[in-house]
């Protein structure tokens, strides 16, 4: 009995530890399954969103890897044509293609969704435009396109522009002062009533030297008898006069930064033309020809942009050619001893001085005039002259109002800048923001012309863009542009 007793009680303990055992593994093991569960839910959630993710990214790849085909064959650039070929908007559109391209990503091929995900929704916003903000988009786009192809270099190679910009102009004020001064002194030479004796002793040939500029044309500054473009644009229907979409394009890009605008102005002068380029062949199709010249002037038509640039040239140019004869006693002395000639007898000081004057300011216009079409029949110009470079004798100025031609083969070989270096100078005056819009007036016209597409606006074109995806619980927005 005390044998039993005794081991139904060690049988009694030993139960008793166990259960309790038992219950503390069950409730520890509850705990950890809990947590498992809770971890293992989490990296599906997780797991979830990187492939909703990697769908969403995938899709905004595919949708702006439907560029514009001829702005990038053209000029390079990466652009979204929102509106599809048409002329209006469609951001529907856009949505559609965005959701067929997320939705390809999270299923198989039979169409059923994976990893759990189902595409609920998407809405595209804040589309970057390639007009906003002055042209910002395409003038940043323009730069890192010049960065790459042709590295900083550059800046180095401008720095005697600069210099030579600050000289010109320089040169064009003491000229314009100079004209202010001299120029219409000795007008008219036609007997009027009151007129006295000593204005009726000038040679009559003095009166030709008056009309020197009045005889400009711009037919005469164009070398090689060649035919200049008649093209014209309709200037209410280009992007920088037009009514446009707005986007939500900053205005970070279009800087007048030195650098930087340098960098748009050699892309300006790499992908559009110009009236050097142009003028030996003409084409009927294609929008203007001479579109740097466009570029600087603004104008409606070819030849008026042509005759805008030409003038600018031949003002500077007869502004430093006019200070040269100043500088020069053997060259002044020869324009003193012709007025001599003609208003000597006069006797009037006044009289001679001014003729004298004003023979310089023809003799410079002519030279002038000769070194304008050996720039647009591609020579070069010397930066310093010297009389060895001196082109137009004095004695054969008049003859070459009649005959612009006969000295457009140089007395010797000038290196130094040519016509685009000119165009260059003329850019970099105007703003960044009208470079950048004056240049989307072109391309577009381009585009439409060449393409037979006149539906092709570029406030429709978009760089960039925010769209707004839902799948399943799992909501995502994401910016993608063209970098």
């Amino acid at each position: 009995m005390i044998f039993l007793k005794k081991l139904f009680l060690r049988a009694a303990v030993y139960k008793k530890c166990t259960g309790q055992i038992t219950v503390w593994m069950t409730l520890c093991f509850a705990v950890f399954l809990g947590l498992y569960l809770a971890c293992l839910q989490s990296v599906w959630k997780q797991y979830q969103r990187k492939q909703a993710e990697q769908a969403v990214e995938a899709g905004m790849f595919s949708l702006f890897s439907e560029f514009e085909p001829h702005l990038f064959q053209q000029y390079d650039l990466f652009c979204l044509d929102t509106s599809f070929g048409g002329k209006t908007e469609r951001t529907e559109e856009i949505a559609s293609h965005l959701w067929q391209f997320t939705q390809n990503n999270i299923t198989d091929a039979s169409g059923e969704f994976l990893y759990g995900l189902h595409l609920e929704g998407v809405y595209v916003k804040g589309m970057i435009r390639l007009t906003d903000a002055s042209g910002a988009a395409f003038f940043r786009q323009a730069v890192e396109i010049m960065k790459e192809k042709t590295g900083f270099s550059i800046a180095e190679d401008w720095m005697l522009q600069d210099l030579l910009q600050k000289d010109t102009e320089e040169n064009t004020r003491r000229f314009q002062a100079d004209c202010e001064s001299y120029e219409g002194r000795v007008r008219d030479y036609k007997d009027e009533e009151g007129e006295d004796d000593e204005e009726r002793k000038i040679n009559p040939e003095a009166r030709r030297w008056d009309g020197v500029w009045k005889g400009y044309v711009l037919s005469k500054a164009v070398p090689g008898d060649y035919p200049i473009s008649e093209k014209a644009v309709d200037l209410a229907f280009v992007p920088s006069q037009r009514e446009l979409s707005v986007g939500m394009g900053k205005a970070a890009g279009t800087e007048n930064q030195i650098l930087q605008k340098q960098w748009f102005i050699s892309y300006l002068c790499d992908y559009l033309k110009q009236a050097q380029e142009m003028l030996p062949k003409q084409r009927a199709e294609g929008g203007l020809d001479y579109q740097l010249e466009y570029v600087i002037a603004g104008k409606a038509t070819d030849r008026e942009n042509l005759d805008a640039v030409v003038k600018r040239i031949l003002l500077i140019r007869e502004g430093m050619n006019y200070v040269f004869l100043l500088t020069h006693p053997e060259l002044n002395q020869k324009a003193e001893t012709l007025a001599l000639v003609l208003a000597g007898m006069t006797g009037n000081e006044g009289i001679i001085k001014s003729l004298e004057q004003l023979i310089l300011l023809g003799w410079a216009y002519g030279e002038s005039l000769t070194e304008v079409r050996q720039l647009l029949n591609g020579k070069e110009l010397t930066v310093i002259k010297d009389t060895a470079d001196w082109q137009v004798p004095l004695s054969g100025l008049l003859p070459l109002l009649g005959n612009p031609g006969r000295y457009d083969g140089q007395k010797r070989k000038q290196e130094g800048y040519n016509y685009e270096a000119c165009l260059r100078l003329f850019l970099m005056m105007e703003s960044a923001e009208t470079l950048s819009m004056r240049a989307l007036d072109i391309i577009e016209g381009e585009l439409c012309s060449l393409n037979g597409d006149g539906n092709l606006h570029l406030d429709h074109c978009v760089d960039g863009l925010t769209a707004q995806v839902w799948i399943g619980d799992i909501y995502l927005e994401r910016n993608y542009g063209y970098e």
